[in-house]
């Protein structure tokens, strides 16, 4: 069976699936770990039936509402929603909107610097500096801070947008016309097989920027949030605060979709109480996301499965150097590492268990 896409030369035979255990598949009888828990997302492993089961139980009870619009400017959302951002609020400080990707929740991080800066006058600052590599999503603006794969294929002819400053991390701040830009979008940590950790070095260069040219720092915590780090928020050991950050695929366990982009009082307080906030999607409030959200937090964060972040990367550590691997980089629970020529990245969960590392160990040692 092929699977008919709207390139016909991608068209690709779709396998069935295979039998699956807590954190992969399992083939000719052998378990296997999926390197990447589906991209970053199943932070707990593929069978977390907790978050499954909350999920039915509230949409058993609840109206199924995205979003009811009363009158003209006016919502009424489900209590779960209020939750989630109280929540979020009491753990970070930040206040939070939602969407469903991380490439939404950066468009919107993108949108809000260019509100901050309206609201002040300052209708110059238009630009955003972002680093190279990087990816922060495939829509077109956010293709254009990161994606050069979209913007190369011929396929789209697309040209990256004028709005967008590339440089690379050691570049020179007195190089840069900061009185057009507005913002320095940064992930927290870079990955795959550009996984190079920014330095602190680096930070306080982005620190000195925000507090000395009015520009906005937002991190694109997407990919390193949910707790790899140690930390529920990805960049909260690194020796900076941004003014707006992202999150999205593991908050909510990988089980359904949800993205948060968050911002800081400085953000919220040259707002109007009028402002029109021109980012809505049908879904932003999509209840299963956000009722799993909120059961993610309570396992990693109230439950303190965070807490076992430091001996799980320990004993991943060494489960790699036993198996005569180098580790080329590591950020959190994420390690890239390398044999001979053969290089792989592996994303360990934050409830590997005895059962985890025998099958990642027997893994690597078939490489």
């Amino acid at each position: 069976m092929k699977y008919e896409g709207i390139i016909p030369e991608v068209q690709q035979e779709v396998q069935p699936a295979l039998p699956h255990w807590r954190y992969g598949t399992i083939q000719d009888g052998v378990k296997r770990v999926d390197p990447l828990l589906h991209y970053g997302c199943f932070t707990l492993g593929f069978e977390y039936p907790q978050i499954i089961d909350k999920v039915s139980e509230v949409m058993k009870n609840i109206k199924p509402e995205i979003a009811e619009v009363v009158g003209y400017g006016d919502i009424r959302l489900n209590p779960c929603s209020y939750e989630l951002q109280q929540r979020l609020h009491t753990l970070t400080g930040y206040y939070s909107f939602y969407a469903l990707s991380g490439s939404d929740a950066n468009e919107g991080a993108v949108k809000l610097a260019s509100a901050y800066h309206h609201q002040r006058g300052n209708t110059k600052k238009s630009k955003v500096l972002s680093m190279t590599p990087s990816y922060h999503g495939s829509t077109y603006f956010t293709s254009s801070l990161g994606c050069d794969s979209l913007m190369e294929d011929p396929f789209y002819n697309f040209k990256h947008t004028e709005n967008v400053i590339r440089v690379d991390r050691n570049f020179d701040p007195g190089e840069q016309h900061w009185d057009s830009i507005g913002a320095i979008m940064v992930e927290t940590c870079t990955y795959g097989d550009n996984m190079i950790p920014y330095t602190d070095e680096f930070w306080n260069k982005l620190t000195h920027i925000q507090q000395t040219q009015d520009v906005l720092i937002i991190i694109d915590d997407i990919f390193m949030g949910g707790g790899k780090t140690g930390n529920y928020v990805g960049w909260k050991h690194l020796p900076i605060q941004p003014d707006i950050f992202t999150m999205g695929k593991a908050i909510t366990g990988g089980f359904f979709p949800l993205s948060v982009t968050l911002y800081n009082d400085k953000v919220k307080n040259c707002l109007p109480p009028n402002f029109k906030w021109e980012h809505g999607f049908t879904y932003n409030f999509s209840i299963p996301g956000i009722v799993s959200a909120i059961e993610y937090l309570d396992l990693v964060v109230n439950r303190n499965l965070i807490g076992q972040q430091p001996g799980i990367v320990n004993r991943a550590k060494k489960t790699f150097v036993d198996s005569g691997y180098t580790i080329v980089s590591q950020f959190g629970t994420y390690f890239l590492v390398q044999k001979f020529k053969f290089k792989a990245m592996y994303m360990i969960p934050l409830n590997a268990d005895e059962q985890y590392f025998k099958a990642l160990s027997n893994e690597i040692n078939l490489q």
